[in-house]
């Protein structure tokens, strides 16, 4: 397998060597006993991208089984020689989408600490690469490095993902819909805005297909609808007293509504 991943101080390649992967300016790091890389440049000390309970809230629900449909959508849409999970979070697309025929390697990168962890735990085996701890604005790896990329619900970082794909390269986006959580917002907020459908248009890339992904589930309990909340970007934004109000309510029907959008790279 070629090397990927470049250091993120000078740019240059990076050998991997037992547990540590070096570049020949001799900057080093060392891959965790979980398996994954902290190739982050960021200040120590401070919490970047999803806190602990952020990640524990996504992966409680996220078990469930509730946004099934969407990962086999996923699944079924994603294909290439190296795929990259950009913003793999724990892991639970990244895990399924290594289960298909049609990807060899898949690789996973969050800012977040913490969901790489449970990541790099939950995934394993010889489909899977090195997981990383870095910025999708500043990715640690080669120009070219990938055939395909998968982005579910993260950051649309397009000039990194422009110079990382490979020409014909495809990247795969699953998007929420104007009516997704459309229940759970009226249950929390006196007024709910509904935003337009977002233009499918992106500079570089053609659209290649659209698939809607579009249902109703009911939450097993008061907590689980309570994590679903704590999932969204919202969740901290939202005054304490309305987010506890899931708590006492009992579940309640649910819309799901996506779109998973494929696009070809081309230069």
């Amino acid at each position: 397998m070629k090397e990927i991943f470049k250091c993120p101080v000078c740019g240059d390649v990076l050998t991997k060597n037992g547990n540590t992967l070096k570049c020949e300016k001799r900057h080093s790091y060392d891959i965790s006993s979980s398996g994954y890389v902290n190739l982050a440049m960021q200040q120590s000390g401070k919490t970047h991208g999803d806190d602990t309970f952020m990640v524990m809230a996504r992966r409680d629900f996220l078990s469930c089984g509730y946004y099934e449909p969407l990962r086999t959508a996923v699944c079924e849409t994603v294909s290439g020689e190296v795929v990259l999970d950009a913003g793999c979070g724990e892991g639970y697309y990244t895990n399924k989408i290594a289960e298909s025929e049609n990807v060899k390697r898949i690789y996973g990168i969050d800012i977040s600490k913490k969901a790489v962890t449970y990541a790099s735990k939950l995934c394993k085996g010889e489909k899977f690469g090195t997981f990383c701890v870095g910025s999708v604005y500043s990715m640690p790896y080669k120009d070219g490095a990938f055939d395909a990329i998968v982005n579910i619900f993260s950051p649309l970082a397009l000039d990194e993902y422009k110079r990382v794909l490979k020409n014909g390269g495809t990247l795969v986006l699953a998007v929420p819909n104007p009516d997704h959580l459309l229940e759970l917002k009226k249950a929390v907020y006196d007024d709910v805005h509904i935003k337009e459908e977002s233009d499918d248009i992106l500079d570089g890339f053609t659209l290649c297909e659209k698939k809607r992904v579009c249902y109703k589930f009911t939450p097993k309990t008061s907590k689980t609808t309570s994590d679903l909340f704590a999932m969204t970007p919202y969740y901290y934004t939202t005054p304490a007293e309305k987010r506890e109000k899931l708590l006492s309510i009992e579940p309640f029907e649910i819309t799901a509504d996506f779109s998973v959008i494929t696009y070809k790279y081309s230069t």
